[in-house]
């Protein structure tokens, strides 16, 4: 999954941080040709990254490089310019070298998108349960839609089926930053579990002496019932933050003749 991404680096008071965003006709030596160009000008190239998932037949090359204060860098643009496959050319400096967004708004998978620390998302959970009668419950149906939505999204990019969905759904968390999938499900019964390692909400939350992770379970149960077309109920059985070493989710079928609007709308038992 390839998703915005912002820069963060050591400052460094002899130097500068540049980016470029160069937008590029997707061909097989499009990317060699722009990078062997930042080599022959002897740029530093600290971070880079690509994306063509809008439009096949145009990429995006975000690259990040390491200067000395004070270079030109008008040339380098000239000369990128002037390659046959690229289309357009944008630059920025971050001087002071904390952090520089290349996109606004960030995207991902097409749609706005936004940096949230863990434990702001914890905090909000928290208050939820503090405060909010079924709380528990209106995590878990939010999971559900978020992971219906998912799915959706992803298949505008992706044929996701039956066969290669829990792969995808475990890059999905691995990329997104909300933890490392293991899974041991028959997709034929559609049953089975699904362990996290570093969820990012137990992970923040700590300790607590009921299973946290509601919304996670939701968000399994929306992923695979849309997928599969075939209503799943999923629950947390042990959870990092009442002593266990890792989160255990336990994902069964839903009674026979269950809709996955009816999942969507917590109308299950």
């Amino acid at each position: 999954m390839v998703r915005d991404l912002c820069m963060f680096s050591k400052a460094d008071e002899e130097a500068e941080v540049i980016w470029f965003r160069v937008a590029y006709r997707n061909t097989v030596h499009s990317e060699a040709d722009i990078t062997s160009l930042f080599a022959e000008k002897g740029l530093d190239m600290r971070f880079a990254y690509l994306d063509s998932l809008e439009d096949p037949s145009r990429g995006k090359y975000v690259i990040f490089t390491e200067v000395e204060k004070g270079k030109d860098v008008s040339s380098i643009v000239k000369e990128l310019e002037e390659l046959d496959v690229v289309l357009n050319v944008e630059f920025g400096i971050s001087r002071n070298q904390v952090m520089q967004a290349v996109d606004f708004p960030l995207s991902l998978f097409g749609e706005r998108a936004i940096i949230l620390r863990a434990r702001t998302f914890v905090d909000i959970l928290k208050i939820l349960n503090e405060h909010v009668q079924q709380a528990e419950g209106i995590q878990m149906l939010t999971g559900i839609k978020s992971g219906t939505i998912a799915v959706k999204l992803l298949r505008e990019i992706i044929n996701i089926n039956e066969n290669n969905c829990f792969d995808l759904l475990k890059e999905l968390f691995m990329a997104a930053g909300w933890g490392i999938l293991e899974y041991d499900i028959d997709i034929h019964s559609l049953k089975g579990t699904i362990t996290t390692r570093d969820c990012f909400i137990s992970d923040s939350y700590k300790e607590s002496e009921v299973p946290v992770c509601a919304y996670v379970s939701g968000f399994f149960a929306g992923f695979i019932s849309e997928v599969t077309k075939r209503a799943v109920r999923v629950r947390e059985s042990q959870c990092l933050t009442t002593g266990h070493i890792s989160c255990e989710h336990i994902v069964s079928p839903a009674p026979e003749g269950t809709k996955i609007e009816h999942v969507l709308r917590r109308e299950l038992d």
